[in-house]
């Protein structure tokens, strides 16, 4: 019997030993890779999430960082022209036959620069077509090194780059460009290069400029092709191998050069000031060079300790930051890359009003004590168990083609190998076994020892800050201060006996398509289960009313706009938020009080499904309304107040807002008077008001739930919530905008000037599938001609956003709306355009460009099969708007069964019926 027990002692060992070995011993994912003669690499991986789908990438190992003084903007300019024009594509024919296919620009095709590198993607490719990847492949074998670059698409595109250069440079960009350039890339040449360059190299670069970087640049050894998706491996690489290495490799090229940013034992501080900025916020930050010599063992682990140390910090602070005594109104930690050779461990927090430097104070000193301490116990225990649960949880079986590729090329520029998805998971799961409080000490202290620090305070120019030495001396306290270990608050609180009378089940009826039965239960509350399209472990959950803030009085509106978010930070039951959260009894869920219904949502795993029932119940039984909790939410709106009114765009914003109601006096703007008018009482009486009746509500949930167990759970929970059996309606307060074109226009003082147009258009529409689907059909065929007129012809915008959508309360209609940022110059005639093409559209449809959106709306419908919060959300609208809940098969059908006339019909509605609300913002003297 010994014997047979060592034996078997022996066997175990040997499995551990075995297992031990396996995690410890690197695991690269299962990927094809080479180098082909020219120097250019390539990966491929078979990956089936989704199935029949692959994305391409194209990695260029070059950025902004290449680039000569007089080149500023040159790699993203190249990134723009890549769309314009290649040896087998001329023009803009290779958009055009990738939209053909179902590809859509900006979602399925697009491409991004910074300072490093540059990456081109085409995304959610279908597979199924030979002819169709070798022409994907050759557009990435264009891209390589056959730019034609014509005089004329370069002239054309200057204006677009320069729009997009207006519309992105805004105070936040403006003050973040600030720190990096003048604190954290500080003596490096990244301090001096920006991807989008400046504009004056962008107006007056000469073509041979542009040629002569590209030839220079762009070139096979410094440039990957990945492939990910359902293919075959094999066939793939001889394509790849067929296809990419006939691309010449031009001698003499230079070496391209890594560069880095230089840290020293200086503190830099940063008062950065903006006219157009809100309240003050204050950045702090220890730099830290890049180890590009670490295994991906070691970043692996790095990656566990930053993540681990970020949640558990965050936990903390955001628990600090509700004492009364706190300085700050919220503040945030974590770990953050710059640029290639920079990493940064960064702590950002929102002050109270006058307290900056008590603020820094209290954001110093608590990391101080972190770093002297590390976490405590519980902390610790319960982050890593968190982070357990999450490796463990079921159907974590891999990652999406999508995420797969972005990790190769990331692998790429790394020179590293991507990581087996199941063998990382174990070794994570090893690796938190054996970490310590003082790993993530040791970890922390290793980051720290450079005295290179950044401190910024960014905000409105109308706030004094402090000095200098004001901020350094605030630092130096912080660093001889020896604080006390961290005493968590003690949450032995448990949360309140519930009363639960329960209820029975007094009616049953098919739902349409006669899957899902709809039960009533005696309190009048109506619940049903719909089962997912894929089976797993996610619980959704949705209840609705219709009402919502219509039937308040006009007095409670100002209140109503917050009084769910007052709510949510208060808590539920005897336990505020810290308390519950940290009770881990209760799933809580989003409530909100909208225009025409109030509703409730969730969201939680199999696991938890009781907790959840918990949370609703609690929701509409035992509401809390702290007082501690709306001080602080109310400061934060404050905060937020200050800063949506230092942007130029606010005061267009509110006055669309009055025009679009026919400026109701129950409109209800965000300013400084509703803040003054906030009270609990009032927010008490609004969602009391509101959330109160079971019986007017409709609880929906999707799950693999068994029947009897959701039963049991329904009647116990939601039949314990009271119900009067009745039901109520909208109310109809005729909120919308005057007959007509209503024009608002105005003009304010900007830094960088530009014009804002923002045109909405409403009628009377039935709600239904085919309009939805015929509004969305307009709103894609007016953004592909808008793209063409207003960005590439005019090169008038960086982009055109065109929005359609249906609204079933409180009367069926149609919203459509148009809206762009523009050269202030040619705005007049940029909103012609708008109503031009909107008119045209109701006489003459290119039948290329309908076919192209019909393509991609039915590629659409193939990859969201399986998506079972797509499918939930389709559930909800149906319920909630009294549409049929379509097959993907209908849907297919719908598509196809449109034509040219339903679509005129449609456009000429908008064109003659339409309620138009005509918004322009033009810089001060501009016109």
């Amino acid at each position: 019997m010994k014997n047979k027990i060592y034996i078997t002692f022996l066997f175990l060992f040997s499995i551990y030993i075995t297992n031990s070995q396996e995690v410890s011993t690197f695991k690269p994912a299962k990927v094809t890779s080479g180098k082909l003669v020219n120097g250019m690499h390539y990966y491929i991986m078979h990956n089936e999430d989704p199935k029949d789908r692959a994305c391409f990438y194209f990695a260029q190992n070059v950025g902004a960082i290449q680039e000569e003084s007089s080149q500023r903007g040159l790699a993203h300019f190249l990134e723009h022209m890549a769309f314009n024009g290649t040896a087998h594509f001329k023009d803009k024919k290779m958009l055009e036959y990738l939209e053909k296919n179902g590809l859509k620009f900006g979602n399925d095709i697009n491409a991004f620069t910074v300072y490093d590198e540059t990456v081109y993607n085409i995304k959610n490719v279908p597979v199924h077509n030979e002819r169709f990847l070798d022409s994907v492949l050759l557009i990435l074998h264009d891209w390589s090194g056959s730019l034609t670059l014509d005089n004329k698409e370069i002239d054309n595109e200057r204006g677009v780059v320069r729009e997009e250069w207006r519309t992105r440079y805004n105070p936040k960009i403006r003050t973040t460009d600030t720190i990096k350039n003048q604190g954290l890339l500080v003596g490096s040449k990244y301090a001096r290069r920006s991807p989008i360059g400046t504009m004056d190299v962008i107006d007056n670069f000469k073509y041979k400029e542009l040629r002569d970087y590209y030839e220079k640049w762009y070139r096979p050894d410094l440039q990957a092709v990945i492939v990910v998706g359902d293919i075959d491996v094999k066939k793939m690489e001889q394509k790849i191998k067929t296809i990419f290495s006939n691309i010449p490799l031009r001698k003499n090229l230079p070496e391209r050069i890594s560069y880095n940013v230089p840290l020293g034992n200086d503190v830099i501080y940063l008062n950065v000031t903006d006219k157009e900025l809100g309240a003050p916020e204050i950045e702090y930050y220890i730099k830290h060079a890049v180890d590009h010599n670490l295994s991906e063992k070691e970043v692996l682990e790095n990656s566990i300790k930053q993540r681990m140390l970020s949640t558990i910090f965050s936990q903390r602070l955001q628990e600090i930051v509700q004492w009364p005594s706190s300085p700050v109104l919220s503040i945030h930690f974590g770990f953050e890359n710059i640029v290639r050779p920079l990493d940064v461990l960064k702590i950002t927090m929102q002050p109270k009003r006058d307290s900056l430097l008590p603020a820094l104070q209290f954001a110093l000193t608590e990391f101080r004590r972190l770093m002297l301490y590390g976490a405590t116990p519980s902390e610790f225990n319960r982050v890593k168990s968190s982070m357990e649960r999450n490796l463990n949880r079921p159907n974590s079986t891999g990652r999406s083609s999508i995420y797969n590729a972005i990790k190769l090329y990331e692998a790429f520029f790394k020179n590293h190998q991507l990581q087996d998805y199941a063998w990382e998971q174990r070794f994570e799961l090893a690796y938190l076994k054996t970490l310590t409080n003082n790993d993530l000490l040791d970890y922390l202290h290793a980051y720290s020892t450079t005295k290179d620090h950044v401190i910024a305070i960014k905000g409105t120019d109308a706030v004094q800050y402090p000095t200098e030495a004001e901020v350094l001396e605030v630092l130096e306290t912080a660093r001889q201060v020896r604080p006390e270990p961290y005493k968590a608050i003690t949450l032995d609180e448990k949360l309140m006996d519930l009363d639960l009378p329960g209820a029975q089940v007094v009616h049953e009826e098919k739902l349409k398509g006669g899957k899902t039965v709809r039960y009533t239960l005696s309190n009048g509350a109506r619940i049903s289960l719909f089962a997912g399209i894929r089976k797993n472990n996610d619980v959704y959950f949705n209840a609705f009313s219709p009402g919502g803030k219509s039937l308040l009085d006009e007095t409670l509106l100002p209140n109503a706009l917050y009084a769910t978010v007052f709510t949510s930070a208060s808590g539920l039951g005897n336990l505020n938020k810290i308390a519950l959260n940290a009770s881990g009894e209760v799933v809580p869920v989003e409530v909100k009080i909208g225009d025409f219904e109030e509703s409730l949502s969730g969201y939680s795993n199999l696991n938890n499904i009781e907790k959840l029932f918990k949370g609703i119940y609690l929701t509409f039984t035992a509401p809390r309304f702290d007082d501690q909790a709306f001080n602080i939410t109310k400061q934060n709106l404050e905060n937020l107040h200050d800063v949506i009114k230092g942007s130029v765009q606010s005061d267009l914003a509110d006055s669309l807002q009055l025009a679009r109601s026919n400026y109701s006096r129950r409109e209800t703007l965000f300013n400084k008077q509703l803040i003054d008018s906030l009270s609990m009482q009032s927010i008490k009486t609004i969602y009391t008001n509101r959330i109160k009746n079971a019986s007017d509500f409709d609880f929906v949930f999707m799950g693999d739930i068994k029947t009897e167990q959701f039963l049991e759970l329904a009647k116990k929970y939601i039949g314990s919530i009271p119900g009067n059996h009745t039901k109520e309606k909208a109310i109809d307060h005729n909120m919308k905008p005057r007959p007509g074109i209503h024009k608002v226009h105005l003009s304010r003082k900007m830094q960088t000037p530009q014009g804002t147009v923002n045109i909405s258009f409403t009628g009377k529409l039935k709600y239904s599938n085919k309009n939805k689907l015929l509004i969305t059909i307009v709103e894609q065929l007016l953004t592909k001609r808008y793209l063409e007129k207003i960005r590439e012809e005019e090169g008038g915008t960086y982009g055109v956003r065109v929005k359609g959508s249906l609204q079933y309360m409180p009367q069926p209609s149609f919203f459509l709306t148009i809206s762009f940022n523009c050269n202030p110059e040619k705005t007049d005639r940029l909103v012609a355009i708008v109503y031009q093409e909107l008119k045209k559209l109701s006489k003459e449809i290119d039948t290329a460009e309908l076919h192209e959106i019909k393509s991609s709306l039915k590629k659409e419908i193939e990859e969201k099969k399986g998506y079972n919060k797509k499918f939930f959300d389709e559930v909800i609208d149906g319920l909630k708007n009294n549409i049929p809940l379509l097959t993907d098969e209908e849907k297919t059908a719908e598509i196809e069964a449109i034509i040219e006339d339903d679509i005129k019909k449609l456009v000429l509605k908008i064109n003659k019926n339409s309620r138009v609300v005509e918004g322009i913002l033009y810089p001060l003297n501009n016109k």
